[in-house]
């Protein structure tokens, strides 16, 4: 709850900047700062929630330094594991996918095709994560 986000205002805010001529430069750095203090925001309310104190952060926007050191600051003020892969890693989707498997099966972790499933409800807090320490 409360976890929910859309862009739309900030973009078409963006947009009206740019047609007034303002500084590209300052558009595109507030709209970094202002998405990723939303998303680390909403990163420790989850943490919060769910009384974990481990973040994961994953996708092709965990390349971003700034957004890393934004989510490692908060976790380490709530003296909080902070996890990333590295950034050749964070490119593509196809690719984390491809090494989280590989840490699976290297781990023992196995499951039939007819096992997998499709949930867009998945809650990633509920998996067992057997693949590390």
């Amino acid at each position: 709850k409360g976890m929910d986000i859309a862009f739309s205002g900030l973009l078409t805010c963006a947009q009206q900047y740019a047609q007034k001529k303002k500084p590209i430069e300052d558009i595109c750095y507030s709209l970094q700062e202002t998405t990723f203090a939303a998303l680390t925001e909403i990163t420790e309310r989850a943490m919060a929630h769910t009384e974990k104190n481990q973040v994961l952060l994953g996708g092709g926007v965990a390349a971003n330094q700034r957004l890393r050191d934004m989510v490692h600051i908060m976790a380490k003020d709530r003296n909080a594991s902070f996890f990333v892969p590295r950034k050749d890693l964070c490119i593509d989707n196809g690719a984390m996918i491809a090494w989280l498997g590989y840490l699976m099966h290297n781990s023992g972790t196995s499951m039939d095709i007819d096992e997998t499933i499709i949930d867009q409800r998945f809650r990633t807090d509920m998996v067992e994560v057997t693949w590390r320490d």
